[in-house]
């Protein structure tokens, strides 16, 4: 006998992908470092996955420090004050999170 596989429903999906949100906002506001943001990254869900984006465009991110094409503003509030935690703390090039910033800032802007 085969076993039918459980699709999720619109809302369901939606609704673990809040889930999802929750999750990993709360674990980026609390990164204090690239290693912190490095490990999140780490743990990023299994492709069809909900959530899946915020990790993908976290890895872009962090590669880049560019601002990911997928992302939405709340994400990009997140990218900026963690830029503002890794400048304060000294772990960027002197101007460099200033720059990242003001990319960010323009994003969200535009």
């Amino acid at each position: 006998m085969t076993r039918r596989r459980k699709t999720r429903t619109r809302q369901e999906w939606e609704e673990a992908d809040l889930r999802a949100w929750d999750e990993f906002s709360r674990r980026l506001e609390a990164a204090e470092s690239m290693g912190d943001a490095l490990a999140l990254y780490a743990s990023t869900p299994p492709p069809d996955s909900p959530g899946r984006r915020y990790y993908s465009n976290l890895g872009f991110f962090l590669q880049s420090f560019d601002v990911p094409g997928g992302s939405d503003y709340d994400e990009r509030a997140m990218y900026l004050r963690f830029v503002k935690k890794l400048d304060d703390s000294g772990a960027l090039k002197p101007g460099a999170g200033r720059k990242v910033r003001d990319k960010l800032r323009r994003s969200m802007e535009a």
